[in-house]
């Protein structure tokens, strides 16, 4: 064992150091607790219960309902406070999400941990986690979860897994001075570290609030129905107030007053909408569960479907993650290949020491990597993998060694009598090798990893270590080993998905950017020759966000620079991760992906979780978020319609001050038959229409268009049977209104739900052979008050009718020669 390993030795150590390996007094311990510098980690979520309540229930969208239901319970009919129970739903519905998303937050606990052993008053003790404090000696050993921040005191072969805060996949050993953090693992040897950031300070627990924010996944859907609903609620009280006003100054009484007034705003409110989008997306959720994804968000349904850049891991999400030794090859000056078997070459390494000069290149090499994999008291699975290739270790004795790091990229270990061999990433290797062989030796290791294998340099030395454990000079190559990394067998097909749906894909990775690049390449990746390497990289990550598609040695805290860096670019960007590290990325993105081998924390705070692994049902998500936005696009602009032209029918009535058109129950029969049966059919639908931006724009756009077509050919309809040329009366006058109104409103749903199939055909035909009824069934029609007009009266209206259907057709098949400003027909898909 080296120093590095163990410590200073004894008459290097210092007063200081060893009193701190005797850890704190029992009165500093009490004086640090009472202090509260203690890893106590206070664990609540950004909201409580009673604020999410608050901010669900009292908005001024529900404030107003409960005045219209207020005044319908004390003057009308109990039976029309059916629209306050839809309030009622769509407010549970807010707070059950969002409770659900704060229990989980509270629950989120980045380290799992049991007791540990600290050293106070010279004496070894079992404290749990939270009685740590600021300055106790801790003692770890193998297997034990790092609960704090610290500096190492003292080691012996210490080794901590931080692949889930930095996304290095190989441990990384640690000497006396050094920092661990909280959340990292042991994986080898044992050490004493003391304790420099407890409870709230410790780094993993900076991070673990930074994931407990709550954030609610970005809904254009859900921004613009609250928008409607906003202008809704800004609408109510002066349409309210002028037609009350009205309504009274034309001899009704109070109670007719104030019920017709409450009759006109129940139509201004698209009811129904909110309820109808959090149940469809609820059903998506259930479809998408049984596909072992899981949604954590209601609104991260239509999430995935309007990404347009997407970021990715090289492992986990492209690769199995699980690597093979392709193939292990001696290196000669002239570039002949010994390896495994397949050469007879001489190798470099004739003067490693005097019992290696008669052996071949493949034989050398592979005695030096069998020695170099059994000389590991904890291998790594490289080594293992090495190992199991190479054969029986020589009886080589191990003089010293350096360890390997993530800072280092390479490690060593010199052998009495056989020299001094080194193995580890060939660009950090390079900078010591003989000069003459550099130039053969790049170009071999280019050819494997432009084949997306990933190769390690093995070198020889006969000289020690340099200067604090660095690199001898004058490296001698040795060989090489190729591995190569299983492609997940759905990545090239999914791949191929999102370039056909306009997804711009970037791959994020902590490994080699050309070998990174050759594995995008291989599975089709468009632009995958365009990479960067972050680690040599000294500009803004802005700069080259958008140009470059691969990014290599991606540190964690340039993972969310970069996703930053497009959303500022206009994309909407999703993002996948499985480490702690990844959390700050994840939820700077639009939509966090994690993969099933993510840490706990990690999905916590993601929007959507694979939990099989299958990233080839990316495909059916972005389907199902597809079907919810464009049949939710429809249904918007059937509510959104109803809400135009019931603002005409208020303010046409304020201000001529005649009687309202509608009886309250003329209102729901359209509604019923024209909007809310067919609206909760069509959140259901098929269609795989790409995502574009600008709902709102496009469901104010039509449902202007189309609702002052309806509500001003209703008025006309009805104020043409009021005049002298019908003299028809006022239930006549209401009844040819309400027939404009339904002909109108069952016409509007044709040309939202077209192109049509069977079912969709049948459901109009229904609806319209259903509304016939209420005018030819004497009961209903008594019950409705309908009263059919004169004949006369009636041609004229279907003529009214005809001829502005016929105007609005016209108008709206030159708006949908643009797709971007009028909603078209709908392509068809069923997920899988």
């Amino acid at each position: 064992m080296t120093a590095t390993e163990k410590g200073p030795p004894a008459f290097c150590r210092s007063d200081a150091l060893d009193s701190m390996l005797k850890g704190l007094t029992s009165a500093e311990v009490e004086q640090q607790r009472v202090a509260g510098r203690t890893n106590n980690v206070t664990r609540t979520s950004s909201r409580t219960t009673a604020n999410i309540v608050k901010t669900n229930l009292v908005t001024r969208f529900n404030v107003l309902i409960v005045i219209l239901a207020g005044i319908v319970a004390v003057v009308g009919d109990l039976i029309d406070l059916t629209f306050a129970f839809v309030m009622v739903l769509n407010a549970g519905i807010g707070i059950f999400q969002e409770v659900r998303a704060k229990r989980t937050l509270d629950r989120l606990t980045v380290m799992v941990t049991s007791d540990v052993t600290v050293v106070r008053d010279g004496q070894r003790h079992e404290v749990p986690v939270a009685d740590i404090v600021l300055g106790d000696c801790v003692c770890l050993v193998i297997g034990d979860q790092v609960p704090i921040d610290g500096d190492v005191l003292e080691c012996d072969g210490f080794e901590v897994d931080e692949s889930s805060l930095t996304g290095e996949a190989d441990p990384v050993a640690k000497g006396v001075g050094d920092e661990v953090r909280s959340g990292s693992a042991v994986v080898a040897g044992s050490a004493s570290i003391v304790a420099t950031r407890v409870g709230d300070d410790a780094w993993i627990c900076k991070l673990e609030s930074q994931a407990k924010e709550f954030d609610p996944a970005h809904s254009e859907l859900r921004n613009g129905i609250d928008q409607i609903l906003r202008l809704v609620s800004w609408l109510i009280p002066p349409l309210g107030g002028l037609l009350l006003w009205s309504q009274l100054r034309g001899g009704s009484s109070t109670s007719e007053g104030l019920v017709s007034t409450v009759a006109g705003m129940i139509a201004l409110i698209p009811q129904g909408l909110v309820l109808l989008v959090s149940v469809t997306m609820a059903t998506a959720v259930v479809r998408l569960a049984k596909r072992q994804v899981v949604v954590r968000e209601l609104p991260a349904v239509e999430g995935l479907a309007r990404v347009d850049v997407i970021c990715l891991d090289k492992t986990g999400t492209l690769t199995t993650g699980r690597m093979s030794v392709e193939s292990i090859e001696s290196f000669t000056p002239d570039g002949a290949d010994d390896g495994d078997g397949d050469g007879e070459g001489e190798g470099e390494g004739d003067g490693a020491s005097s019992g290696d000069g008669d052996l071949d290149g493949e034989s050398l090499l592979h005695l030096g990597l069998a020695a170099l994999a059994a000389s590991e008291t904890n291998p790594t699975p490289m080594f293992t993998l090495v190992a199991n290739r190479v054969g029986e270790p020589p009886p080589w004795v191990v003089e010293s060694r350096v360890m390997f790091s993530s800072a280092r990229k390479w490690s060593g270990v010199r052998f009495i009598g056989h020299g001094t061999w080194i193995i580890g990433a060939p660009e950090v290797l390079y900078a010591r090798v003989r000069p003459e062989l550099l130039s053969g030796l790049e170009q071999r290791i280019g050819e494997s990893t432009a084949k997306a294998r990933r190769v390690l340099l093995v070198v020889w030395n006969d000289s020690v270590f340099g200067p604090d454990n660095g690199l001898p000079a004058d490296l001698q190559p040795m060989g090489i080993v190729v591995m190569s990394e299983e492609l997940r067998p759905d990545a090239a097909a999914t791949m191929r998905y999102f370039a056909d749906q306009g997804v711009a894909v970037k791959v994020i990775s902590g490994d080699s950017a050309s070998t990174v690049s050759a594995v995008a390449q291989k599975l089709g990746i468009l632009g995958a020759e365009r990479y960067v390497d972050l680690r040599s990289f000294e500009g803004r990550i802005a700069d080259i966000a958008e140009s470059m598609t691969v990014f290599g040695r991606v540190q964690p805290e340039q993972k969310r620079e970069l996703v930053r860096a497009l959303q500022h670019s206009g994309h909407t960007v999703a993002m996948t991760g499985d480490g702690v590290n990844d959390i700050p990325a994840l939820k700077a993105a639009d939509l966090g992906i994690a993969m099933d081998t993510a840490t706990p924390a990690t999905k916590a705070v993601s929007e959507l979780v694979l939990l099989n692994g299958r990233f080839d049902l990316l495909p059916d998500v972005v389907a199902e978020g597809r079907r919810v936005i464009t049949n939710m696009e429809r249904v918007s602009s059937l509510f959104v319609t109803k809400t135009v032209y019931a603002a005409i029918f208020a303010i046409s009535a304020g201000i001529s001050g005649h009687a309202y058109p509608f009886l309250p129950r003329h209102l729901s029969l359209i509604a019923d038959l024209t909007v809310g049966v067919p609206a909760f059919l069509l959140g259901f639908r098929a269609s795989n229409e790409r995502c574009r931006p600008g709902y709102l724009r496009r469901v104010a756009r039509f449902s202007a268009l189309s609702g002052s077509a309806v509500g001003f050919v209703t008025l006309a309809v009805y104020g043409l049977l009021r005049s002298s040329l019908i003299d028809a009366s006022l239930e006549e006058s209401r009844t040819g209104a309400t027939v404009a109104l339904g002909v109108c409103g069952l016409w509007i749903l044709y040309r939202l739900v077209r192109p049509l199939d069977s079912l969709e055909t049948l459901l109009i035909a229904i609806l319209g052979v259903a509304f016939c009824v209420m005018f030819a069934v004497r009961p209903l029609a008594d019950l409705y008050e309908l009263h059919l007009p004169r004949p006369k009266g009636f041609a004229l209206t279907m003529v009214l009718i005809v001829a502005t259907l016929a105007l609005l057709q016209a108008v709206l098949r030159r708006f949908e020669r643009r797709p971007d400003l009028l909603h078209s027909g709908v392509k068809k898909y069923t997920p899988r």
